[in-house]
């Protein structure tokens, strides 16, 4: 089950974006999004998700006026980096 505190960094994404004029981030970044809130994670999507959180980390500043952090919380931010550290170990 994907934590909380994730679909709370995507759905805060969303919302950011939505104000940017949906500007932020590729397709696949919100398609990701959408992925993330239906829990509809495959271990290949999942490893996906922790290579471009570990490259793109440096985004996380929590400034949501920046269309880098928007994306990387698409994506579901350091709690997703989290999540999928520990699922990718199991």
């Amino acid at each position: 089950m994907i934590p909380k505190k994730v679909k709370e960094n995507v759905m805060t994404a969303i919302a950011a974006n939505h104000l940017k004029g949906n500007k932020c981030a590729t397709l696949v970044g919100k398609r990701r999004a959408d992925q993330i809130l239906k829990g509809e994670l495959s271990i290949e999507t999942l490893k996906r998700t922790y290579n471009y959180l570990k490259r793109a980390k440096t985004y996380d500043n929590k400034d949501w006026s920046k269309c880098g952090t928007i994306s990387y919380n698409l994506w579901g931010g350091d709690e997703m980096l989290k999540y999928c550290k520990l699922k990718l170990k199991k």
